[in-house]
């Protein structure tokens, strides 16, 4: 933790690797554990490293990447040794919910059939992925991916039995607007019929886990790219009704959809109701879920932190929490500064680029896509908040 509090020799956050620090019932039993979570908070404050894994009693059943822990494996005497703990996800393929909000019409009958449809249709490329990968290994060392198909240890480094298969989504929030007037974080009635929708999608996917004997995991999508990508397409095809709904500026062309279930980013909300909303969802998704607190230039205590994670552990049913605070970084001096700024405030250059968390990782601001940047400016940064 104190390497990731000093950064790297100019003194950025690291970008990899990420420090995942599960919190158990057990850590609240162990004596000096209260030092060691203001540490880590310390640093999630300053640095932004950490992600909090409330791993409750009933355990996290898959990584927070989205990979298959061996569930139920020893049980069925699969040898449980360290070294076959390897674990694959093929692809992800994300559902366009706004658009599936655009052809429904009035009712909801029609919305969960489009639902079905548009998973099924995920299923089918998945299947077609793994026909695909599947022809290729069985080339063994002849073919292109020979160090996958390697069976050192008796079986094939990548086990496409264990693999898993991403089904994901976005534009939750903006499909909620469509069919009830209200975002997610507006209205109960909205936030009951978000949890709708991703509990019927939930039991789809399972479903077709059983008719397609693989293993299909719901996840939130990171949506780098996706959530423009997405914006931009119903703009191009169903204009002009998705200009009610995309955020951004449709001026400049720099659009996007709220990413999967989360409430807008700029939803004007604490930072504890916005985990505790949007863990709401969370237990619908096998994959890590996760909720995003942003910090801005500020650097909380780390006892506020602290106590916000212990909160979320004990009254929510929130999986994972990071807090991203925000650089700015100087070319000309390398000098790091708190905050997005247009000059460095040491040298007074403009030479200067963001760093910011664009998902679950930061990079640098001037490599985001047009879309990334629009919801970067429409972030609440809850500054207020934490330096009351």
């Amino acid at each position: 933790m104190r390497v990731y509090r000093d950064g790297d020799a100019a003194g950025k956050p690291f970008i990899f690797p990420r420090p995942i620090i599960h919190i158990t019932d057990e850590l609240f039993r162990t004596p000096g554990h209260e030092a060691f979570l203001e540490e880590a908070c310390g640093v999630a404050a300053a640095k932004g490293n950490p992600c909090f894994v409330l791993d409750r009693e009933r355990g996290t059943p898959l990584t927070p990447c989205g990979c298959p822990v061996f569930e139920g494996k020893e049980a069925e005497g699969f040898p449980y040794e360290p070294w076959m703990r390897r674990c694959a996800s093929i692809q992800n393929v994300t559902l366009n919910l706004p658009r599936l909000g655009y052809r429904a019409g009035e009712g909801d009958r029609a919305l969960f059939c489009l639902l079905d449809e548009a998973a099924t249709l995920a299923a089918a490329a998945h299947v077609q992925k793994r026909a695909f990968i599947e022809q290729i290994l069985a080339l063994g060392d002849a073919g292109p991916l020979a160090m996958l198909a390697m069976q050192s240890d008796g079986a094939p480094y990548l086990r496409m039995a264990d693999a898993a298969y991403l089904i994901g989504v976005t534009g939750l929030n903006e499909l909620v607007q469509i069919r009830k007037g209200r975002q997610l974080h507006e209205s109960d009635e909205a936030l009951a019929y978000g949890l709708q929708v991703i509990g019927h999608l939930r039991e789809v996917v399972d479903n077709l886990c059983k008719t397609q004997g693989m293993r299909f995991v719901l996840e939130q999508t990171p949506a780098e790219t996706t959530a423009y990508r997405f914006a931009r397409l119903d703009l191009k095809h169903l204009s002009p009704r998705p200009g009610r709904y995309v955020r951004g500026d449709l001026a400049k062309g720099e659009i996007y959809y709220t990413n999967s279930t989360h409430l807008h980013p700029g939803a004007q909300v604490d930072p504890f109701t916005r985990v505790r909303m949007e863990g709401l969802f969370h237990p619908y998704f096998r994959a890590g879920a996760v909720t995003h607190v942003e910090l801005g230039a500020a650097e909380p205590k780390a006892s506020a932190l602290a106590g916000l994670l212990i909160r979320a552990f004990k009254e929510t049913t929130n999986n994972q929490i990071i807090f991203s605070p925000e650089f700015t970084v100087c070319a000309h001096c390398d000098a790091i500064s708190r905050g997005l700024l247009q000059q460095c405030p040491h040298c007074g250059t403009d030479q200067v680029d963001g760093l910011a968390r664009i998902s679950q990782y930061f990079s640098r601001v001037s490599g985001w896509n047009r879309g990334k940047r629009a919801e970067l400016r429409d972030r609440n940064r809850n500054e207020d908040y934490f330096t009351i």
